[in-house]
C-alpha cells in the first residue's frame, strides 16, 4: 500500500545519505545486513522488502541478523547478563537473555510474553546476579521490572530503543563466513512462550 511505498523511501533515502556521509558508494559494501525480527509487522516488511532490492540491483548478498541479538550485542562495552526487550504492544515485550562475558551465550530464545512472566522466569536465574535490561520494552516497563527484580534490574542509561547499526553489522560479519546461499527472506515474529535455558 501506500504507506509500505513511503517506509521503503524514506529507508532508501536513508541508505543514500549513511552511503554518502561514509564516503563509500553501494559497489564498496560487501554484503547487506538486515534485521530479521521479531519486531512489529511493518516495520520488518519494509527492512526486507528494501534489503531485498538492494541485493537484486547490486548483486549483494543479504545477511539476515536477529534482532534481539544485536540489541543486546548493543549494550557493549557493558557484559555479565543482559536483558535485550522490545515492546511487542498488547501488554507484552519480545525477550531474550545473554551472558555477555562469555562470548554471547544464550539464556533465554526468542520469546513474546507479559514482562510480568519475563520478571518471573529471570528470578529463576541462579546466582542473584545483576541483569541489564535495554530496549524500547525496558523503557515501557521499567517500573514493573524494577519492582519484580529490585537491584537486581539495572536499566541502560544510554536510552537504546533499537540495535545499534555497528551491533547489526558486528553479527552480520561473525555471520558472513558461514552465509552461502541465503533462502527465502522472511520475518520472524514471535507469538507465545519458549523455555529457559538456566545455565
Amino acid at each position: 500500500g501506500r504507506v509500505g511505498r513511503g517506509h521503503t523511501e524514506v529507508l532508501l533515502g536513508s541508505v543514500d545519505a549513511a552511503l554518502e556521509g561514509a564516503g563509500v558508494a553501494l559497489v564498496d559494501i560487501d554484503a547487506v545486513a538486515v534485521s530479521e525480527g521479531p519486531g512489529r509487522f511493518s516495520g520488518l516488511r519494509v527492512g526486507l522488502a528494501t534489503a531485498k532490492g538492494l541485493a537484486a540491483a547490486s548483486g549483494l548478498p543479504v545477511i539476515p541478523v536477529p534482532t534481539l541479538a544485536a540489541l543486546a550485542e548493543s549494550a557493549r562495552p557493558e557484559t555479565g547478563l543482559v536483558c535485550p526487550l522490545l515492546d511487542a504492544r498488547r501488554g507484552e515485550v519480545y525477550a531474550a537473555l545473554f551472558r555477555l562475558d562469555r562470548g554471547r551465550e544464550r539464556l533465554l530464545e526468542d520469546a513474546a510474553l507479559s514482562p510480568r512472566k519475563l520478571a518471573f522466569m529471570l528470578a529463576e536465574v541462579d546466582g542473584g546476579e545483576p541483569i541489564l535490561f535495554l530496549g524500547s520494552g525496558a523503557l515501557e516497563y521499567r517500573e514493573e521490572l524494577q519492582s519484580a527484580l529490585g537491584e537486581r534490574a539495572i536499566l541502560d542509561g544510554r536510552g537504546i530503543t533499537a540495535p545499534l547499526p555497528a551491533a547489526l553489522a558486528s553479527l552480520a560479519e561473525e555471520a558472513a563466513p558461514s552465509a552461502g546461499p541465503v533462502g527465502p527472506l522472511e520475518p520472524v515474529y514471535l507469538r507465545g512462550i519458549q523455555n529457559i535455558n538456566p545455565d
